[in-house]
């Protein structure tokens, strides 16, 4: 083999070894991109439904400031508390017996 031929072969396999990594970084960086932009969108959607979530419960919130009647049901039926001066009664349920059938 001729040496012109030899430093030829040895130029090409150089560049290959140094055109070959650049390339699979490249495509690694793509697909980290694409993957990084997947999330990004997911995130957005999330963010979406969080932020109408939020606007409902600051519905809810509002409408709960203009009707005191409706604070005071879900703080004695949800919380269990009660105003000044009212009194408890609480009521226990005894489970009674299994009765047998009576025989005559």
């Amino acid at each position: 083999m001729h040496w012109a031929n030899r430093i030829l072969i040895a130029a090409t396999v150089a560049a290959l070894v140094a055109w070959g990594p650049t390339q699979l970084e490249r495509a690694a960086q793509s697909d980290e991109l694409e993957r990084v932009q997947r999330e990004r969108d997911e995130l957005a959607e999330a963010n979406r439904v969080l932020a109408d979530e939020i606007h409902g419960l600051a519905a809810e919130v509002r409408a709960l400031k203009s009707d005191p009647d409706e604070v005071a049901r879900i703080a004695r039926e949800d919380l269990n508390l009660i105003a000044p001066g009212e009194v408890v009664f609480e009521v226990e349920r005894v489970a009674s017996a299994a009765r047998a059938p009576h025989s005559p």
